[in-house]
């Protein structure tokens, strides 16, 4: 009869090993940094993530008029000289799709 819950048992085993490396997946996200909800990156995160190869490259694709401006938010700091560029990747890579 022992070989009849031998199957029975490597499926628990299976499981168990299973359930323990989602755990260890669960643990591992919870360790990353939640990404916030809202669409606008920084200038040089939205770079990265539209493959242009620096944020300075991104500022002038901007400038020229090749992103669009609904997709480009500005901020100026407490002196007013200094401008900070926030850009809706989400937004303009849908954009970029549906074109």
């Amino acid at each position: 009869m022992p070989s009849s819950l031998t199957p029975t048992d490597d499926i628990t085993q299976l499981f168990d090993l299973i359930s323990a490396q989602l755990n260890l997946i669960q643990a591992r996200l919870d360790l990353k940094p939640r990404l916030s909800s809202s669409p606008w990156l920084p200038l040089a995160e939205a770079a990265r993530a539209l493959h242009f190869p620096s944020s300075r490259a991104l500022r002038a694709a901007i400038n020229r008029g090749r992103i669009p401006t609904q997709f480009v938010s500005a901020t100026t700091g407490e002196s007013g000289k200094r401008r900070t560029l926030y850009v809706d990747v989400e937004g303009f890579a849908s954009h970029l799709r549906n074109k």
